[in-house]
């Protein structure tokens, strides 16, 4: 009887899926600041294409996650792999970029070219989050509060769907990591979107086309109308992140 009784108490304060999702926040930014205090996390995947006539080719895919501290993002760890160095500079290469507060370390073979023997990590100037392809990557991060704010803002909603448009100009305005991965002055150019979230109202997928001329792309290859699009999947909210500097003995500096 002991037994029964206390898994019937049990059973009376468990949350069915559907009950879990109607305690979840209905405003995601409010979803989004419950689940990134400090120390907690989110992975996601990313893939880059290029747009044309002729059809779309797979320029990039990256991965990491996403560390939060008590303002903002205290750390990431990214990889990128390209899969089209046609479309992207000739200098570009596949990388690792770890940022721990203000401060990037970098793992390619342009910066790895030279370094003293043990050392595969630079040490950057100035923070690079997404690296030295930062250009090539989402402008948009929906795991940063701000700018899922400004998303929201300025979609429409159906279910679970957002979709809408924002310039270049008003996401630097608006989100810290757009600033540190745009390159230059930003103008009215579009970026256009569709922003899914989850029953708990978390971002799952968001996917952002853009014209090909407006960010990073330009030269003879570019034809007016190319676009670049971008899926990026975000999974694992709210998870334990610990992420680290790499080992000072392999970072490069520049004092050496």
């Amino acid at each position: 009887m002991k037994l029964v009784v206390a898994a019937l108490l049990a059973g009376a304060f468990l949350a069915t899926p559907a009950q879990a999702a109607a305690a979840a926040p209905a405003d995601p930014v409010a979803a989004l600041k419950s689940r990134s205090g400090a120390g907690k996390g989110v992975r996601f995947t990313e893939v880059a294409s290029y747009v044309e006539l002729a059809g779309k080719s797979e320029l990039l895919t990256r991965r990491g996650a996403f560390q939060y501290g008590k303002s903002g993002f205290a750390a990431s760890d990214i990889s990128v792999k390209h899969t089209e160095k046609e479309r992207v500079h000739t200098f570009l290469d596949d990388e690792r970029v770890i940022t721990v507060g203000k401060v990037s370390y970098v793992r390619n073979k342009l910066l790895g070219e030279g370094l003293p023997k043990g050392k595969t990590w630079t040490r950057t100037h100035r923070p690079l989050p997404a690296g030295l392809t930062a250009f090539y990557t989402q402008p948009v991060n929906a795991a940063e509060p701000e700018a899922l704010k400004a998303l929201i803002k300025g979609a429409k909603r159906s279910g679970r769907t957002y979709t809408g448009s924002i310039t270049f100009e008003q996401l630097a305005k608006a989100s810290p990591w757009a600033r540190s991965v745009l390159v230059g002055e930003q103008d009215d150019e579009v970026i256009r979107y569709t922003l899914t979230v989850g029953a708990d109202r978390l971002p799952r997928q968001l996917r952002t086309t853009y014209l090909a001329t407006a960010h990073g792309f330009g030269g003879n290859s570019t034809s007016p109308g190319d676009e670049v699009s971008t899926r990026t999947v975000y999974e694992g909210w709210g998870h334990r992140q610990t992420i680290k500097a790499p080992p000072a003995s392999q970072v490069y500096t520049g004092k050496e």
